[in-house]
């Protein structure tokens, strides 16, 4: 089975079935898919996402992002589109301050890290949701803009969740660098060393969300329980609907 499903209007879109579980499960193929923004998605793509059986997506963008860039499956029959995102920005967009400067690349690396350690708390609602209608038994797309941030500390919370072993989180989280199409996002007078700290999946940057959950609630387990509020019945009925 391909991971990545060939789309025209977008480049990181991705299938996390496969993926094998410390008991020796995996994860269910054409159930759980991860993306970058859904808007320029084409009439043929969006045939071809609405043939995996594709029924929820889970928008995790800005209300500024997802009035730009409206998503292609608003009110569309198949397709439910539940806007989880934040309404407003925590803070100003790196991207939209963006000033050339020595420290750029530095400032944006720590400006990431910063974000990664907040992403399990601010979107905790999203990240629950996004796993009860997979619990519910819905075939479920979690994007973002570049499906490389919010979307993607999602799906490693919800691979974690499965039981897949951390180096394979990390593995599914860095392949966004072989995949994701920037389409010109780049600001004018962006160094290198900038650019690949803003629009690259990092290690460091995902171990910062992993870190913050262990600081503040010891375990993953304890955080899905206690922040995202699934319980073991909850967890259970996850893992029977996504693994084979």
């Amino acid at each position: 089975m391909k991971r990545r499903i060939e789309l025209e209007g977008v480049s990181n879109f991705r299938d996390l079935g496969g993926y094998q579980t410390h008991a020796g499960d995996r994860v269910k193929w054409r159930t759980i898919f991860r993306s970058d923004t859904l808007a320029s998605l084409t009439d043929g793509d969006v045939e071809t996402v609405c043939g995996l059986g594709v029924n929820t997506a889970v928008d995790l963008r800005y209300g500024d992002e997802r009035r730009l860039e409206p998503s292609r499956f608003l009110d569309h029959d198949q397709v439910e589109v539940l806007e989880l995102g934040l309404d407003q920005r925590p803070g100003a967009s790196f991207l939209d301050s963006f000033e050339t400067a020595p420290d750029a690349a530095a400032t944006a690396r720590t400006y990431l890290m910063e974000n990664y350690r907040n992403y399990p708390f601010l979107y905790a609602h999203g990240y629950s949701t996004l796993m009860r209608r997979l619990a519910d038994g819905e075939r479920v797309i979690v994007h973002c803009t570049a499906g490389k941030d919010r979307a993607g500390t999602g799906a490693a919370l919800v691979l974690s969740a499965l039981g897949v072993p951390r180096d394979t989180v990390f593995e599914d989280y860095l392949l966004t660098n072989n995949y994701w199409d920037r389409g010109g996002r780049e600001r004018p007078g962006m160094d290198a060393e900038t650019v690949a700290s803003i629009f690259s999946a990092r290690e460091e940057y995902l171990q910062a969300a992993f870190s913050a959950i262990e600081e503040r609630c010891g375990t993953v387990q304890t955080y899905l329980e206690e922040v995202l509020g699934l319980d073991d019945e909850a967890l259970g009925a996850l893992r029977t609907a996504c693994l084979d």
